[in-house]
């Protein structure tokens, strides 16, 4: 698949505001693309949660986006601060249905099947419609809802506190990854509604897990979060020696995942050594609330008005680079260098002013990353090339600006459009220029 181009800039399109009141914190595009039967075209999907409320809107050009659902959790002290797309829905064919938009859909996953050990399993795998929308936040349960049925058809119990971040892998869209203030990150079947993995313990975060990135390969993924750190995590194993794969604990577990049957009894793999640690990206104080795989690069984001790019030394060749730039180094940083790699290599960063609050997070469309943009405290949006051959970094793609309110989050639909969700409950679309 060749590359999309490189947008010129991006106009204002739409802006929505919702009528919740609530800051929203996320927003997410579904890989779900339907026929429009009115001209052929095509119809894309985005969500947005904030407070106890999701919404869900539909655009065939950024233009004319349309609210199609909005749903409601029956508790009023829960905030949703994360959504995700993944796995498969019901009815083949279908595109997600209207609601009436004047009443909300009430979502209560009391009603559905929580329990890991059960003698009746949720059974997903015969599902291939639109994908299903994953949300979770301050109670710290995974929600997972079907909008052709429009309801929650499982929640996902496990995390002892909030839910701070969701991801479905890039290749295996039943795997999703949560992110949580009680130190762990955890890992999900869909189909099945089972809990593979923990990543937690005695090398893992020492603080509430912000954000999570999967590697376009789907073999591991990268984690930021309150401890300042950030950690590399393997959930396949790979052998490169050219002999047969060798499967490692959690491979083992997902594999076992995906043939549950009633009655039997699934053991949970736990991970607690990342096979790579560094706390030297971002100063101190603060914590590294955004993270994100470049290819085999890292974004990361703290609370210092700037983002960096850079690679992290695992590899015998990555050290022979980081030898020949860091000829000096003394390594002062952990106890634990030994054991777990640390070193990095910094390649760039891209700065922002007004962005000193945390859990404002940035966007960079994978697999092919050719921009970021990062919002702020006023209202204000900054899009950048990403690999851009200007070593001075002075180039920026262009500035936006929103209602003025807090940019919570920002997402980029490949070079076609760009969604921007604020404090003050609005949603503002741009429209990608050639």
């Amino acid at each position: 698949m060749a590359a999309a181009s490189m947008p010129s800039g991006y106009r204002l399109s739409a802006s929505i505001e919702e009528a919740h009141g609530h800051p929203i914190y996320c927003v997410a595009f579904s890989p779900s693309v339907h026929q429009n039967d009115d001209d052929g075209g095509e119809l894309k999907y985005f969500a947005t949660c904030a407070g106890q409320y999701v919404h869900i809107y539909e655009f065939a050009a950024v233009s004319d986006v349309n609210m199609r659902q909005v749903y409601c959790d029956v508790d009023d002290e829960e905030q949703f601060y994360t959504c995700a797309f993944g796995g498969r829905g019901i009815m083949e064919g279908k595109t997600i249905s209207s609601s009436n938009q004047n009443k909300a859909i009430y979502i209560d996953g009391d009603k559905e099947c929580k329990e890991s050990e059960t003698d009746t399993i949720h059974d997903l795998s015969l599902r291939q419609g639109p994908a299903l929308l994953c949300v979770a936040g301050k109670r710290g349960i995974i929600k997972v809802i079907d909008t052709v049925l429009q309801t929650v058809v499982m929640t996902l119990l496990g995390h002892g506190d909030t839910v701070n971040d969701l991801k479905c892998s890039p290749t295996n869209d039943w795997l999703l990854l949560s992110a949580s203030k009680d130190h762990s990150i955890r890992l999900w079947n869909l189909q099945y509604g089972q809990m593979i993995a923990i990543y937690a313990g005695h090398d893992g975060h020492r603080g509430q897990v912000l954000s999570l990135s999967w590697h376009y390969s789907g073999t591991k993924f990268a984690s930021s979060a309150f401890d300042n750190t950030i950690k590399l995590w393997n959930v396949y194993d790979n052998n490169t020696t050219g002999e047969a794969e060798k499967k490692g604990r959690i491979q083992e577990a997902i594999r076992r995942s995906f043939e549950m049957k009633p009655g039997d009894k699934f053991k949970t793999a736990i991970e607690q050594t990342p096979y790579f640690s560094t706390d030297s990206i971002h100063e101190l104080p603060g914590c590294v609330d955004c993270v994100q795989f470049v290819g085999d690069l890292i974004l990361s984001k703290s609370v210092q008005n700037v983002v960096v790019l850079w690679k992290p030394v695992v590899t015998s060749d990555d050290s022979a680079s980081f030898n020949t730039l860091y000829p000096n180094f003394v390594n002062e940083s952990s106890k634990n260098d030994f054991r777990i790699p640390s070193k990095v290599i910094f390649l760039r960063d891209f700065t922002v002013n007004n962005c000193d609050n945390w859990f404002i997070r940035f966007g960079s469309p994978s697999p092919y990353n050719e921009v970021l943009a990062l919002g702020n405290q006023k209202g204000e949006i900054k899009v950048w090339p990403l690999m851009d051959e200007d070593d001075d970094n002075k180039r920026v793609i262009c500035k936006l600006k929103t209602g003025g309110s807090t940019v919570r989050m920002v997402a980029i639909a490949g070079n076609e459009c760009l969604v921007a969700v604020c404090d003050d409950s609005s949603v503002w679309l741009f429209e990608a220029l050639e």
